[in-house]
């Protein structure tokens, strides 16, 4: 991986988290005025229509959602045409014949609904929500392509800027006119079919600007379907442990108790999922540069990839995850009021397992991209059945408690064992001691913070000044291990920064 390649990616990357941060100021907003407004039973309601359908896109790519970017950035490389189009048109028929009879099913057998639900939340709503799922699952696909070509501006503009500020919109004359959740579940729809939309009619712009479509006059279009569905189905696993974390723990809390209970529970995943915010934004890029690196047999600029990556996540994300930790109560109540106190308790536990997810680095992906596919089926199949044992025997008796232990759980025993299965591809796996010291300052800042919080009980701006301090302090420590003079060359003008020897 030449330095050059190596900048882009993370300069692209951090364009993304960028757009990330916009787009959660957007969403903080949808989160604070949807959990204020909406009673906790309508809330509850909802936030369990959105639970079915986040499970439901999860199965409607069939894993190729997950594995688009890997094949289109390898077809790519080699200028195989024929197969970039194809792949394109796989994924999409795929998710617009089962999203379609999905719906059709749904919307012409009332009774599945009212299965699904139990009672909870409208027909009307719920058939509403499961527009988004095809939808949503078309419009990743979109938004991979632009990511494959090297376009994190339109990935910047259409996935932070133009859907969250739509869907605030929405959310804004949801409040202003007193409506309900049905129109809530048509504007979410709305929003995300005209995004989609318009990013078809760029992609196929796109599609021509970089020559594809001249290069395709040439070839003849090829259907990689044995190639694309036997690299999926093991991200579709992946894919169900995901989603299943946290939505098939909401769908057996609110068919064991109450839809109250969802929403104590739901009102801070969001919050929680914060922490994954820089991952996010970092994977977009990592996927197709780490495949091209793979293809190219550079097995060591892969692990460097790798665990470049993983420290700047972690160290990007401290601040979100540190005030979660430390000042849980405060910040719940400060957010969604008196009445969600009780939800801080989740909000800790989900903290910690989604930041340990994103700390570790891109682990499922990478076993994907090298090939570890039977690995990760077995893996995948191992911790769904762990997540469903733990939903059927603890969350009937925990309530709220027992769904947030499940998803801690979930992530602490998904990601240590995708982590032992790097253990030998090519040293990937293995952190380096530099890198080891950045996760342990990180840990022991954690635990002092929660100490001081616990003993000192700071009103929460002080408690979030004292975690910027500390993360600054982290942030110059870690200056040579983050390379931030060769991929940031406009730092080496700040003081802190300029004292440190280019790396």
């Amino acid at each position: 991986m030449t330095e050059a390649e190596r900048v882009a990616h993370l300069r692209g990357s951090v364009l993304l988290l960028a757009g990330r941060v916009l787009s959660l100021l957007c969403g903080f907003g949808v989160q604070v005025l949807l959990v204020r407004f909406l009673s906790k039973s309508d809330y509850g309601g909802f936030a369990y229509g959105l639970s079915l359908v986040a499970l439901l896109q999860a199965v409607l790519a069939l894993g190729l959602d997950r594995a688009d970017v890997r094949f289109l950035a390898l077809y790519d490389e080699r200028h195989d045409y024929g197969r970039l189009v194809g792949v394109l048109i796989v994924e999409a028929v795929t998710i617009t014949l089962l999203g379609g009879a999905v719906v059709a099913v749904a919307l012409g057998v009332p009774e599945v609904i009212h299965v699904l639900t139990n009672g909870h939340g409208s027909y009307a709503v719920i058939g509403v929500l499961l527009l988004l799922a095809p939808v949503q699952a078309l419009d990743t696909l979109v938004v991979n392509l632009f990511a494959v070509f090297g376009r994190p501006g339109a990935v910047f503009v259409r996935r932070y800027v133009l859907e969250p500020l739509l869907k605030l919109a929405v959310v804004g004359v949801l409040v202003v006119a007193d409506r309900g959740p049905r129109f809530l579940a048509g504007g979410y729809v709305v929003v995300s079919a005209a995004g989609f939309l318009l990013y078809a009619v760029l992609s196929a712009r796109l599609l021509r600007e970089t020559g594809v479509l001249a290069a395709l006059a040439r070839a003849r279009v090829r259907l990689p379907v044995r190639e694309l569905f036997g690299f999926a189905w093991p991200m579709l696993l992946t894919g169900l442990v995901t989603s299943a974390t946290f939505e098939l723990a909401s769908l057996v809390l609110g068919r064991t108790h109450s839809t109250v209970d969802v929403a104590s529970f739901r009102a801070v995943v969001p919050l929680a999922m914060l922490n994954l915010t820089v991952s996010y934004s970092f994977l977009t890029l990592f996927t197709p540069y780490a495949s091209r690196l793979h293809v190219r047999g550079e097995q060591e600029s892969l692990r460097d990839l790798y665990w470049q990556s993983a420290s700047w996540v972690a160290l990007l994300t401290f601040p979100v995850f540190a005030t979660q930790v430390a000042l849980a109560r405060p910040l719940t109540v400060a957010l969604f009021g008196a009445r969600y106190a009780s939800s801080s308790h989740y909000l800790v536990l989900l903290a910690v397992g989604t930041y340990v997810s994103a700390a570790l680095g891109f682990n499922g992906m990478t076993l994907q991209i090298l090939g570890r596919r039977r690995f990760l089926v077995g893996s995948s199949v191992a911790v769904l059945a762990v997540i469903v044992a733990m939903c059927l025997f603890l969350v009937p008796v925990a309530g709220a408690l027992g769904a947030a232990v499940t998803a801690l759980v979930t992530l602490l025993v998904h990601n240590v064992v995708k982590q032992f299965g790097l253990r030998g591809a090519g040293g990937v796996g293995l952190v380096d001691l530099e890198h080891l010291r950045c996760y342990a300052s990180i840990a022991a800042a954690t635990i002092a913070l929660w100490g001081l919080a616990r003993l000192t009980h700071p009103p929460l701006v002080v408690g979030i000044a004292a975690v910027a301090l500390v993360w600054l302090g982290l942030l110059v420590g870690s200056r040579r291990l983050l390379r931030l003079h060769s991929t940031f060359p406009a730092v080496a003008r700040l003081r802190l920064i300029r004292q440190s020897p280019a790396s």
